[in-house]
Parts: structure tokens; C-alpha cells; sequence
């Protein structure tokens, strides 16, 4: 086992002085905060015709609200919780930069982005995400035989 860094320069004034200032930097503040690990988000946005409120969730699944409260109780009740306002405002602006980038305009109609929510991705749920896109690709891999049997 090799010794690690800190434990090289435990006693190094230096070292400690420097990690000290580092430290002290917002920037690396920002950059230090724990991972979360994997985790899945959801967003409310506001503006459409068939609902005043869209939640987007996992897999692409869409549902439509009337009232803010029942968007929000919807996704609440899946597990998400609300982000701090600093992550919330990371991924609103990433999600604007991303949306930006499409040539021509997004497809869809995004809406205004109200809110973006996250939970923990479990072990269980990881698990059942690969059952769902092994059995997926069996369905695939079983179509193409089937098409290429008749082909013949």
C-alpha cells in the first residue's frame, strides 16, 4: 500500500497552508461538494394545451396537470424531492444550454421550466432498468429472426 497524500505531507506547513487556501476558493467549494451518485430527475414546466402543468419523469414519461399542487404531489409521492437552489439552478441552465444547441429549434415545446427534482437511484431500481433492456434487445434480437425467416 502506498501512503497517500496527506499522509505524506501530514506535517508539511506548506501543504497545509496551500490546501488551507484551496479550500477557502468558492469555485473549488462548488467543485468539492459530495457526489450524490446516480440519481434520476424530473422537471415541472408550465405552458401547454393539454395541461397547464407538464411532469416529465424517467423513460420519457409525460403527464399533464391542471393545478401546480397535483404536479407536485405526483412526483413527490414517486420520491423525488426538490433540488438546493444551487444544483436546481445548475441544471436549469444546463438544460437551456442543451435545448439552445438544437439547430433549428427543439421538436417539442419545451414549456418554461419550473422546477427540476431528483431522487437516488437504487440498487433494486438499476436492476430492474437492465432486466427491462435485456428483455428489450431479447424482443429485438427475436423480431429480426422472425423477419429474416420470412424473408426466406
Amino acid at each position: 500500500a502506498y501512503p497517500t497524500m496527506a499522509a505524506q505531507n501530514n506535517g508539511d506547513a506548506k501543504h497545509q497552508s496551500f490546501v488551507s487556501e484551496m479550500t477557502d476558493d468558492p469555485m473549488i467549494k462548488k467543485l468539492a461538494l459530495k457526489d450524490p451518485g446516480p440519481q434520476n430527475i424530473a422537471t415541472i414546466s408550465a405552458g401547454f394545451e393539454k395541461g397547464d402543468f407538464l411532469v416529465r419523469e424517467e423513460q420519457g414519461n409525460r403527464v399533464y396537470f391542471d393545478f401546480f399542487e397535483e404536479a407536485f404531489n405526483y412526483i413527490s409521492n414517486k420520491g423525488y424531492s426538490r433540488m438546493s437552489k444551487d444544483e436546481e439552478k445548475q441544471w436549469m441552465e444546463l438544460m437551456s444550454i442543451i435545448h439552445d444547441s438544437v439547430k433549428g429549434g427543439m421538436k417539442y415545446n419545451t414549456g418554461t421550466l419550473l422546477m427540476v427534482l431528483h431522487r437516488p437511484v437504487t440498487p433494486e431500481m438499476r436492476a430492474a432498468a437492465e432486466a427491462r433492456a435485456v428483455s428489450k434487445v431479447k424482443k429485438e434480437v427475436a423480431g429480426a429472426k422472425v423477419a429474416a425467416a420470412t424473408k426466406e
